[in-house]
């Protein structure tokens, strides 16, 4: 019996020994989905940028941005990407107070299963209190024009539709149908641009575009657009000085408002690669276009088109 107690010490003992006294109570960041809707100061960028745009319309789509995901680190481990709503656990958490790094992202080209940061952002550091066993959280009010845009990011095209707008139809000879600046009936200190497409022969389809836009072609270039439809939106790139139209996919219908950023550079560089003459910069029109429906008319709503550009990261 003496000899079985001492056996049953021993290994007590043993495992005891062999516990692990490591804390893994870890530290909660609970982020909503809305965090990032208002995410951008732009009071400096005027300043920054040397540029004067003052239309208040312009200034409010510059801000709005309805990101999916985030990608958190901190300390220099990547925690990954994270669908937004989220509760992030952070293990190696010292101390009370220190800075993670919070990268708002998308679904690239709108609807790909590929998730990529927003690259357009000054800093992405952020300060916060977090302690084991205790939850911090990050919501629209946290957020509220947090992020700067980086000084070298540049936006070739803001069309807010307040009242008249940059667009026009591709050719009048096949559709005179261009947007129509009006009150946005769910929020009426905003303005949207409205698409009404009926079963006259001229107004069935409609592809419109814009003025000529030039950008470096090694930098990256996305168009941001907020949109609800009735049918599909098709988002094409014509290059005056290659003479072709060049598809970069589309948007399904929705009955809610949806946001989508579409990169171009990559349909930019391979259409300038095609080409003859190479001077570093391309300029090319955003095409958008769409049709009816078969059995009644067919509204295209967008609340904003955004072109931002900036050196690769």
């Amino acid at each position: 019996m003496k000899k079985f107690i001492l056996l049953f010490s021993i290994l007590s003992l043993c495992f005891c020994s062999c516990k692990d006294k490591h804390d893994y109570t870890p530290a909660i960041l609970e982020i909503s989905e809305d965090a990032f809707d208002d995410c951008f100061d732009i009071s400096n960028y005027n300043i920054e940028h040397d540029e004067q745009i003052t239309d208040e319309d312009k200034l409010r789509a510059m801000k709005q941005h309805k990101f999916t995901h985030v990608y958190i680190s901190y300390g220099g481990d990547a925690l990954g990407v994270w669908e937004l709503p989220c509760s992030v656990p952070i293990l190696s958490v010292t101390g009370d107070s220190t800075y993670i790094n919070v990268v708002p992202c998308f679904k690239k080209n709108g609807q790909s299963s590929t998730i990529k940061g927003y690259s357009y952002i000054k800093s992405y550091k952020l300060p916060v209190r977090l302690q084991k066993g205790s939850t911090t959280y990050l919501n629209k009010e946290t957020m509220h024009a947090f992020y700067e845009y980086h000084k070298y990011a540049t936006f070739k095209l803001i069309e807010p539709f307040s009242s008249q707008n940059n667009f026009s139809p591709q050719n009048s000879l096949i559709s005179i149908v261009n947007f129509e600046c009006i009150t946005d009936p769910s929020d009426l200190s905003n303005r949207i641009g409205l698409l009404n497409l009926t079963s006259d022969s001229l107004r069935e389809s409609f592809e419109v575009t814009t003025s000529d836009i030039t950008v470096p072609v090694n930098y990256q270039t996305y168009l941001e657009i907020r949109y609800k439809c009735e049918n599909d939106l098709n988002i094409e790139i014509y290059a005056p000085g290659y003479y072709n139209v060049y598809p970069c996919g589309g948007l399904y219908a929705t009955e809610e408002w949806e946001t989508a950023y579409i990169n171009l550079d990559e349909h930019l560089v391979n259409i300038y690669n095609s080409g003859a003459v190479f001077s570093g910069s391309i300029m090319f029109r955003l095409l958008l276009s769409g049709s009816k429906l078969d059995d009644r008319n067919t509204h295209y709503f967008i609340d904003y088109v955004k072109i931002i550009t900036g050196p690769q990261p």
